[in-house]
C-alpha cells in the first residue's frame, strides 16, 4: 500500500462509534419524515420524535467530527505535518463550534 493509502485506512479506524451511530439516527430520522404516510400511517407522533432526532443529530455531528479530526493528529509523527494537522484541526474546531452555535440558535427558533 502507498502511504496514502495507510493514512486513509488509519483516519477511518480513527472514526468514533458514535459518529456512525448518529449519522445511522440522522438517516433513519430523514427516512421516517419522508416517508411519514408509509411508515407511521396511524402515529402521528412518530414524526414530531422524528424531527427531535433529526435537531439532535444535526447538532451531534460537528462535535464528533472536531473529535476525529484531533484524532487523526494525534496519530501524525512527522512534525511538520503534524503543525499543518493542528492548524487545520484548530480551524476546523472554531469553524465547526460555530456552525454548533448557528445551528441552535436556528433550531430553537424553528
Amino acid at each position: 500500500m502507498t502511504n496514502l493509502q495507510l493514512f486513509a485506512a488509519r483516519a477511518l479506524w480513527q472514526l468514533p462509534t458514535a459518529l456512525w451511530w448518529v449519522l445511522g439516527l440522522f438517516a433513519g430520522a430523514i427516512f421516517s419524515i419522508q416517508l411519514e404516510k408509509e411508515l407511521f400511517p396511524n402515529t402521528p407522533a412518530a414524526v414530531r420524535v422524528a424531527h427531535v432526532v433529526w435537531k439532535l443529530c444535526a447538532l451531534l455531528v460537528p462535535f464528533l467530527t472536531m473529535l476525529w479530526l484531533w484524532r487523526i493528529t494525534l496519530l501524525i509523527e512527522h512534525p511538520g505535518w503534524r503543525l499543518v494537522w493542528c492548524i487545520g484541526s484548530g480551524v476546523a474546531t472554531v469553524a465547526m463550534a460555530g456552525l454548533a452555535l448557528m445551528l441552535v440558535v436556528i433550531l430553537l427558533l424553528a
